[in-house]
C-alpha cells in the first residue's frame, strides 16, 4: 500500500498548487495561438493576440507538486486517509468555482 501513498499526497497537493498558480497568475511560459508557439516572454497583444496561460499552470503545478511529493517521507504519506484524498481536492474544485463565479453571474 505504500507504493500508492505518494500518489495520495500528489493528488492532494496538485489542486492546491494549481489554484495558487491560477490565482496569482504565475506562468513561466505562454502559448500564443496566433504565433502557433510557446514563448517565455510576454508578447504584445497587438501582434501576438491573447496568451493562453492554462498550459503553464498545468505544467508548473505538476513539477512543483512532484517535487513536494518527493520531500514527504513515506511513513507520513502512508498515514494520509483516503477521506482526505477525496475531500481536499473536492474543496479545491469548490474553491475554484466560487472564485470563478464572477464570470457567470
Amino acid at each position: 500500500m505504500t507504493g500508492y501513498a505518494r500518489f495520495r499526497v500528489f493528488s492532494i497537493l496538485y489542486g492546491i498548487v494549481y489554484c495558487l498558480c491560477f490565482y496569482y497568475n504565475w506562468a513561466v511560459f505562454r502559448y500564443y495561438p496566433l504565433l502557433e508557439g510557446f514563448r517565455l516572454q510576454s508578447q504584445p497583444p497587438a501582434t501576438a493576440g491573447p496568451a493562453i496561460l492554462w498550459y503553464a499552470w498545468l505544467a508548473q503545478a505538476f513539477v512543483i507538486t512532484a517535487g513536494l511529493t518527493l520531500l514527504v517521507p513515506n511513513k507520513l504519506a502512508a498515514r494520509v486517509s483516503p477521506t482526505v484524498v477525496w475531500v481536499l481536492p473536492l474543496a479545491t474544485v469548490v474553491g475554484i468555482l466560487v472564485y470563478e463565479q464572477r464570470w457567470f453571474w
